[in-house]
């Protein structure tokens, strides 16, 4: 867990909390949460569960220092959501999952060729 105590040092000011505050908060004794960003000591599953609860962040980024591929693809699609949004598509049919699942591997083949001739369309425009 190579850097755990500094994300949870990083952590716990990001958040405005003192050791002593987060350990209080956490049930511990007023030096616990301390010994866990010195690396002195490593908390258990649990202690592990209740922190990254506290700072509302995956125990992968927790533990890993890395956001989750989960996260990073969701953050992908939301900026494509926001695209369509500000493009005016409300509630875009791309997002309908039953109209997707009717989609054989050429049809998506076909529609990724597509958009890709779109997108080259596109840049060409801007030159």
């Amino acid at each position: 867990m190579e850097g755990f105590g500094l994300r949870l040092e990083n952590l716990r000011e990001k958040a405005g909390y003192t050791q002593q505050e987060i350990s209080f908060k956490l049930g511990y004794s007023q030096n616990t949460f301390g010994k866990y960003e010195r690396e002195e000591r490593r908390p258990s599953y649990e202690a592990i569960m209740q922190i990254a609860d506290l700072f509302q962040v995956p125990i992968d980024s927790l533990l890993r220092g890395e956001e989750p591929v989960y996260l990073k693809n969701y953050r992908k699609i939301n900026d494509v959501l926001n695209l369509l949004e500000d493009a005016g598509y409300k509630q875009p049919f791309l997002l309908d999952v039953n109209s997707w699942t009717r989609l054989g591997k050429k049809e998506l083949h076909d529609l990724s060729h597509y958009f890709y001739w779109q997108v080259q369309q596109a840049a060409k425009k801007e030159d």
